[in-house]
């Protein structure tokens, strides 16, 4: 079986990682820059991951191409299927579900409006082997396939 390498697209608070827990975990490592606290020990775990043979989902926000490049070229270049889910991103939803978290769980507004800014559309070009559309629809997840318009 070929490995996959999932990477999560969407600003904060959009649901991904309730979506891994619901979806991915514990058959897929989970990579969280939030969790792992430096770029260090996220490429270990990535390295790790592919060393290993072992499917992983990058549970961050991963807003530019340039972000996402970091993961797709190194998990491309073994082998592994890459996956895209972009999580549908409507700023002022995302602000109130950040609202209710508590802890290090919560985020000051301006990182969601800044990552929100910074936001790029993913694009099969960038080396995905397919690419999907998440939304929240009464607090379950609705998948669809992407479509390029």
């Amino acid at each position: 079986m070929i490995p996959t390498a999932i990477i999560f697209i969407g600003i904060p608070a959009s649901g991904k990682s309730t979506f891994y827990e619901r979806s991915f975990a514990p058959d897929y490592v989970r990579v969280n820059l939030d969790a792992l606290n430096t770029r260090h020990k996220e490429k270990a775990l990535v390295d790790s991951c592919i060393r290993d043979g072992k499917s992983f989902v990058v549970d961050n926000t991963n807003p530019t191409k340039a972000d996402r490049q970091r993961y797709i070229h190194a998990a491309k270049t073994a082998g592994y299927r890459i996956e895209g889910y972009f999580f549908q991103s409507v700023r002022e939803d995302c602000i109130i579900r950040n609202s209710k978290r508590e802890g290090k769980a919560k985020v000051p507004d301006s990182a969601i409006r800044t990552v929100s800014a910074r936001l790029e559309m993913p694009d099969l070009d960038e080396g995905f082997d397919s690419l999907f559309f998440v939304k929240i629809v009464g607090g379950d997840f609705v998948i669809s396939e992407w479509k390029d318009e």
